[in-house]
């Protein structure tokens, strides 16, 4: 009987301890070890996604991912994950975990050096208040020397041989301290921009590493099987712009459009080898308009002094294009006897998607992007462009010719507005700033002066008449003279651009004389009131002349603004 009850208490307790050991293996927390593989990075913010993979026993467990940014966004995290086994995968859950020890060798340093310092500066702060009071002390014995003088002077029983000694020695005395207290100064300076150095680095050291978030995920596994998990989050501190580089060739009137992304990012993780992709998304923005609100009006009475406002504000997102980029480098040889020239090398472009309302840019090949906060510029692609060279004339303005691309942007894809770097035949002439182009848009980009056109503005005519007996209105009559002189060995197109007033009120009239100004003009040219607009081929050596002559006429005793 006894036996029995020792064997039953036996298998107990090894039962038990099984269930423990389950229990316990149930419950395990599985630290994952991930890395960033891709990042999408919007105007104020960065979607960045880790992988992981993790060797699930079966039954219920929880997987956590530590060390991840402090300015993560909790809200946007999600997770998803693929398993031979079947695996389900709960509602995950984040902390902010803040670590009170230092972990880092060199935290500790900073830290003891940090204490040092502060030492180092009490014991200065102690010399100088032991020289203030030598130096007090030294003042008080010239004071009473001075005194004691100022009396044997007024008995006549003053004694060279003893004062004076006794002046140097002050003198000395007091100029030593000086000294010292100046010296003091510079070490007490020396010590705080030490102190000031050395807190800087303590805090960029401890900042990531004493503050940071956790994520938890459970899952429950039907087997043990090896799970992938991808984990993305959103995160602030990133952003991108897009860049230009415009490329004029002359001889062709070939233009060159391509664009890069400048990223820059201090998210608190260095991306590595990532899959990057640039989107003009903008969640930042909201996804809807706020609700409108009545509009009340009402008669407005001094004594009361009502007003009423409504605060607008509008979210909206451009809808955009697609083109598809390609790009690579062949070098090769026909045969073993004939070797083909090498062929230049091309860049990689990005693959553009447009298939919603939102462009994205994916960066061709893994790309690094560090979190210092500098400028990371990458490759995107070449637009396709109509150009065709023009050279542009404003006489009034300046004597100058400027060399003028006329650009039709062709493809799907749209032309972010950003900085475009300006080159004319290799030459960097300058920067300029571009809108946002659609396809089919023309948009005129301007290469600087062309010497090779010569320009004259002359004045012909500038008379005015008063009104008198005949007339009643006064009239200003205005008649000006442009030569245009093409010194290139080809034929140039010459745009001319003038104004003529524009009228703001009825009982003013502008007349045009048709008889002087040049025809084949087009007045209000880019749909801009005044704007006189000519357009003419001109051969080599060849000169045009381009005249324009107008009356303007008002009430008299009446003068006019803006002439």
């Amino acid at each position: 009987m006894m036996r029995s009850f020792f064997l039953s208490l036996i298998v107990m307790t090894i039962t038990l301890a099984g269930f423990n050991a389950h229990a316990q293996t149930q419950n395990e927390a599985i630290t994952a070890e991930s890395n960033i593989i891709a990042a999408t990075v919007y105007t104020n913010r960065a979607k960045v996604e880790r992988k992981a993979v993790v060797n699930v026993p079966k039954g219920a467990h929880k997987i956590v991912f530590k060390d991840l940014p402090p300015s993560l966004m909790g809200d946007s995290l999600r997770a998803q994950g693929s398993a031979v086994q079947q695996v389900v995968i709960g509602a995950l859950s984040h902390k902010r975990v803040i670590t009170k020890e230092l972990s880092d060798e060199r935290q500790r340093a900073l830290n003891e050096k940090l204490e040092t310092l502060n030492d180092k500066v009490k014991i200065v702060q102690a010399e100088s208040q032991a020289l203030q009071a030598q130096k007090a002390f030294i003042q008080n014995i010239g004071k009473q020397a001075g005194l004691r003088t100022d009396e044997e002077i007024a008995k006549l029983t003053l004694n060279a041989g003893e004062w004076g000694p006794a002046s140097e020695v002050i003198h000395t005395s007091l100029a030593a301290v000086l000294k010292q207290e100046v010296a003091l100064d510079i070490k007490m300076r020396d010590l705080q921009k030490e102190i000031r150095q050395t807190r800087d680095e303590l805090r960029q050291l401890g900042a990531a590493q004493r503050d940071s978030y956790e994520v938890s995920i459970p899952v429950e596994a039907a087997g043990a099987t090896e799970l992938t998990l991808t984990l993305s989050y959103q995160v602030p501190n990133a952003t991108w712009h897009p860049i230009y580089d415009a490329r004029l060739g002359t001889e062709n009137e070939t233009l060159e459009l391509i664009q890069y992304g400048a990223v820059r990012q201090s998210t608190g993780e260095d991306w590595t080898d990532v899959a990057l992709t640039l989107s003009t998304a903008q969640p930042h923005r909201g996804a809807s308009l706020p609700p409108l609100r009545p509009n009340w009006i009402n008669i407005w009475e001094p004594s009361k002094q009502k007003r009423s406002r409504v605060m607008m504000e509008s979210a909206a997102s451009a809808p955009l294009g697609a083109v598809n980029f390609s790009a690579g480098a062949d070098y090769g040889m026909a045969d073993e006897i004939a070797v083909q020239a090498p062929k230049k090398a091309t860049f990689a472009m990005a693959q553009i998607q447009t298939g919603g309302f939102v462009s994205e840019y994916i960066i061709a090949g893994p790309s690094d992007v560090p979190s210092d906060g500098t400028d990371t510029k990458l490759m995107v692609g070449a637009f396709k462009t109509d150009s065709a060279l023009e050279v542009h004339v404003q006489p009034q303005q300046s004597s100058d010719a400027f060399l003028v691309s006329r650009t039709t942007l062709k493809g799907e894809a749209p032309v972010l507005p950003g900085k475009a770097n300006l080159f004319r035949d290799g030459a960097f002439v300058g920067q300029t700033n571009l809108p946002m182009l659609r396809p089919e848009e023309k948009h005129d980009l301007f290469f600087g002066v062309d010497d090779q056109i010569s320009v004259k503005r002359k004045v012909m005519k500038d008379e005015r008449k008063d009104a008198g007996i005949i007339s009643r209105d006064n009239e200003l009559t205005r008649h000006y003279l442009t030569e245009i002189k093409n010194l290139h060995k080809q034929q140039i197109t010459i745009v001319v651009k003038e104004t003529i007033p524009v009228a703001q009120n009825e009982d003013i009239e502008i007349k045009l004389d048709d008889k002087i100004t040049t025809e084949g003009y087009m007045r209000d040219a880019d749909k801009i009131k005044g704007v006189m607009r000519w357009s003419f081929d001109l051969k080599p050596a060849a000169e045009q002349d381009i005249n324009l002559g107008y009356t303007v006429s008002w009430p008299k005793d009446h003068n006019l603004s803006g002439l």
